[in-house]
């Protein structure tokens, strides 16, 4: 074999785990902002609940009050 076609190989080699690291890394990120987003989600149904829970209790302490 020539000196050229090996270093071609693992040239070839090299730039192919490359990308393959990468895509990885990319969808590991693309993962993680999704799941950064939920959290979002789920901390502002949480404090929407908390809100409307604390609304109601008021509105049924007046109500009871009369």
């Amino acid at each position: 074999m020539k000196n050229g076609k090996l270093i071609g190989g693992v040239l070839a080699a090299a730039v192919g785990i490359l990308v393959l690291v990468l895509a990885i890394k990319l969808v590991s990120g693309a993962i993680g902002l999704l799941h950064g987003a939920l959290d979002t989600v789920l901390g502002i149904v949480l404090i929407v609940a908390l809100v409307i829970l604390v609304v109601w209790m008021f509105r049924y302490a007046a109500k009871k009050r009369k």
